[in-house]
């Protein structure tokens, strides 16, 4: 509605004539109409006129200093121009003054005052809450959310607040010159209101303030159903700001004192001027219909007369049935709920209009409404018991749409290998071509099925999401509750908490939990041939090899030899004779009694029985791989304080741990986060380093570990796996696309599109599996296996130097201690001769 200027009073005479019957002469009945309603009422009358003729005159009031002052100016204007009637918007000050002059005020807006010389031809405000009052009561709403802008809000939250069976969520959009501040706090109050689940919401704002919160709430995904949105529109003022919205108004129902998006031979414009038109016509067709009443009443009755027919008028009119109560204020009038189905076609709109098209009247601006009305508030003031009366309503059976089709929509995901991976030459690329990975290619073609496209962002925080103290969520989960995202698509689990924080679609993969560990360095000795043989084994030969020489040399010197043309064995000959035999070699000397023989023969097959065995173990020793890892299983963890475990801080396997009651696990959690809290990661990232220092065991999700495990053959899986639940993507609490996007999965994969997708990104694996040894995973003779056979090679040439030395020095020894003897003896010999002589 147009605003008039402060302190400016615009008055046009208006004479009608008529025959003032004690003097004879025509009298001119003068009109005054207030505001810039002017242009309006000259044009209604050059189109339909009145009974008897007029005379415009435009009157100008002064700028007044005060109230007061307005007041002194307007009676001074009333009496000086014998005003009779006065057509218009309410202005306070008139009415209080036409009120005290007894001249007839029809006013085509509301007025709070009751003046009994003032008929208000727009019904008031009060009705209007109660006709939105009794559709909360009629449809039986436990929630209803109201966005208002000014007191008039404040009016209609008082009147739902009565009804105590009624949660009421009430946003006040404050009026803001900085359109992006107001979009804030539109968006901030819609994100508060989809976390209440609040599904019905009363708009009561002004145009553009409506048109913001429209736009919002299309960004949002809540246009559809089962969102629905109420209008307080009584003359079409919305209807250019629906305009903007043709694919998602299917759940838009209007209060209008007019059937929705009406036409007729006066309103024919698709403009905010239709209600106004519509009010000011009405008000001719009162006066008008007044004037053969007051024919032959004297010149200064005329203004009280008119007020008494008005009282009386009943007649239809533009807005409806027109009828004055006696305060005024207009009663017995209905107020029409429409809910708007879609835009019509040229030939529908002329099929559903069809009279005006005939007559000439109709306008099509080819974007028309098609609306059904679904009820009607009746207005029965003078009864108090019936004063309202909501008839039976017949809902639309609407067509769903999906609310993302043709729209752009912002996807959240997290950097998580195969996931979401930034491609190698990503800075050389844009938008969504920088990203690849499972989850991309999932949302691509749930994108491509549903008619809708997306942006990727990487989550700011880095995290999963997290309720934390003050009862907020952080990473991807508070994007979505915060309205910065449409939907998260990552491998995120979905748990009894995050269920009651945001809505999942049906899982599009099932995930276990395993523990990723460092794969176990193979043990390599410089005597690794030793190992075919347990060291007792070595204890226990070397022994035999002692006894059997000792005994050797005994049976061979008391026994009976059966050729004495044989050499006998010495003490150093046994040992060196049983020695050869156990490494097959051969001497000089060999047994010639038969017991010694006896004891040859079974230490024979000892040797050959042990050495078998040796060469049979060794190959395996030398060319198997032999992984021992210390950890078997995921349980062997608990019970061990060598190896540190832990997860990612804020993630689903961490609230697992945290929440459950199975015993191992809890005291797994106990060990994680009270005895030793620095094993906990921030990230995956930090998890899978601290994995490839060692000694350390890394909780995650099958799915990822199985990707680690085939990326990079440092890393392992040890199982079972535990925990078994779903990754489903995630959507805002309450979204209806949720559903969509659940049956766009199934069907991905009923026709295998979900298994190609995991082929991809999750390929044969290349690693030798270290849990099953076979004998295709051996490997060529390493120097560091068989080293210490070449260390004993050198040591035995070290040994016989040193022997060989040792053995050359006693023998110059022994020839100097020999030359002495000799000496000694012929000195000896000659003394004696020397003394016999």
């Amino acid at each position: 509605m147009e605003q008039r200027p402060f302190g400016l009073l615009l008055v046009i005479g208006v004479s009608v004539l008529f025959c003032d019957v004690t003097a004879g002469e025509p009298i001119r009945l003068k009109i005054g109409i207030v505001g810039t309603w002017t242009p309006i009422y000259d044009e209604l009358l050059k189109k339909t006129g009145l009974s008897s003729p007029w005379d415009l005159t435009n009157i100008t009031i002064p700028k007044p200093k005060s109230q007061f002052d307005k007041m002194l100016k307007v009676k001074d204007f009333l009496s000086d121009h014998s005003i009779d009637v006065i057509l218009g918007p309410y202005d306070d000050a008139t009415g209080i003054v036409a009120d005290k002059l007894r001249i007839p005020y029809i006013s085509t807006t509301g007025s709070k005052r009751n003046l009994k010389f003032t008929f208000q031809i727009l019904p008031p405000l009060e009705d209007f809450s109660q006709a939105i009052f009794d559709m909360t009561k009629s449809y039986k709403w436990d929630k209803v959310s109201l966005f208002y802008d000014d007191l008039r809000g404040v009016y209609i939250m008082e009147q739902l607040l009565t009804n105590h069976d009624l949660m009421v969520k009430s946003w006040h959009v404050e009026y803001d010159q900085n359109a992006k501040v107001i979009e804030k706090q539109v968006r901030d109050h819609l994100v508060r209101m989809r976390q209440a689940f609040v599904q019905k919401s009363i708009i009561f704002c002004s145009k553009e303030h409506t048109e913001i919160i429209l736009d919002q709430a299309r960004s949002l995904a809540m246009l559809s159903q089962p969102s629905e949105w109420f209008f307080y529109d009584p003359g079409d003022q919305l209807v250019p700001v629906f305009k903007s919205f043709p694919d998602v108004f299917v759940n838009f129902t209007v209060f209008g004192l007019m059937a929705f998006d009406s036409r007729n031979e006066i309103a024919t414009f698709d403009d905010s001027r239709r209600l106004n038109i519509s009010l000011a016509a009405d008000s001719l067709q009162v006066l008008n219909a007044t004037l053969p009443n007051i024919r032959g009443v004297p010149r200064n009755q005329a203004a009280v007369t008119i007020a008494e027919e008005l009282r009386k008028i009943r007649l239809p009119g533009y807005t409806g049935d027109i009828e004055f109560g006696p305060d005024g204020r207009r009663y017995n009038y209905t107020i029409k709920l429409s809910e708007i189905e879609g835009l019509d076609s040229l030939q529908t709109y002329i099929s559903r209009h069809q009279d005006m098209w005939k007559n000439g009247f109709l306008l099509y601006h080819g974007h028309e409404f098609s609306s059904t009305s679904v009820g009607v508030w009746k207005s029965h003031p003078l009864v108090a018991e019936e004063r309202i009366q909501f008839e039976e309503v017949k809902r639309l059976n609407r067509n769903y749409s999906f609310p993302l089709k043709g729209r752009t929509v912002s996807v959240v995901m997290i950097l998580e290998k195969p996931f979401t991976m930034m491609k190698r030459d990503y800075m050389q690329r844009l938008g969504n071509d920088r990203f690849e990975g499972f989850a991309v290619d999932l949302i691509t073609e749930v994108a491509k099925m549903l008619d809708f496209n997306f942006e990727i962002y990487l989550v700011h925080d880095g995290k999963f999401g997290q309720k934390k103290e003050n009862g907020e969520w952080n990473g991807m989960i508070g994007e979505l509750l915060a309205g910065n995202a449409t939907m998260l698509v990552a491998p995120l689990s979905i748990n009894s908490q995050r269920e009651e924080a945001v809505d999942f679609t049906k899982p599009f993969m099932t995930r276990y939990i395993s523990v990723l560990m460092r794969v176990p360095q193979s043990e390599q000795s410089y005597f690794e041939f030793l190992n075919p043989l347990h060291q007792n084994v070595w204890y226990c030969t070397f022994g035999a090899f002692i006894v059997v020489s000792v005994i050797l040399y005994f049976l061979e010197r008391f026994g009976i030899r059966q050729n004495k043309d044989y050499p006998t064995i010495s003490f150093r000959e046994s040992f060196w004779f049983v020695f050869g035999s156990l490494l097959q070699g051969n001497t000089d000397s060999s047994p010639s009694t038969l017991p010694g023989r006896i004891l040859t023969s079974a230490w024979w097959f000892f040797a050959l029985i042990l050495i078998s065995s040796y060469t049979a173990n060794l190959a395996a020793f030398l060319t198997v791989k032999k992984i021992n890892t210390p950890i078997k299983s995921v349980t062997d963890l608990a019970s061990q304080t060598k190896i540190k475990y832990g997860t990612v801080k804020s993630s689903g396997i961490m609230f697992f741990f945290k929440n459950t009651n199975i015993e191992h696990f809890a005291k797994m959690w106990t060990q994680m986060s009270e005895v030793d809290p620095s094993s906990m990661v921030d990230d995956t990232d930090k998890g899978f380093q601290k994995v490839k220092e060692g000694n350390y065991a890394f909780f995650w999700d099958t799915t990822v570990n199985k990707y680690k495990t085939i990326e990079d053959c440092q890393f392992m899986e040890i199982g079972p796996y535990f925990d078994p639940k779903g990754f489903g993507i995630g959507v805002p609490p309450g979204a209806i696309y949720r559903e969509d996007l659940s049956m766009a999965i199934l069907k991905l994969s009923d026709t295998g599109m979900l298994h190609q997708l995991e082929n991809k990104w999750w390929p044969s694996k290349s690693c030798p599996d270290l849990s099953k040894p076979s004998a295709d995973e051996t490997s060529e003779l390493s120097i560091e296996s068989v080293a210490g056979v070449f260390f004993i090679l050198l040591g035995g040439i070290a040994l016989a130097g040193i022997v060989c030395g040792f053995e050359h020095f006693a023998k110059i020894v022994k020839k100097a201690a020999k030359s002495e003897k000799n000496v000694n003896g012929k000195n000896s010999e000659i003394k004696e001769r020397e003394s016999f002589l």
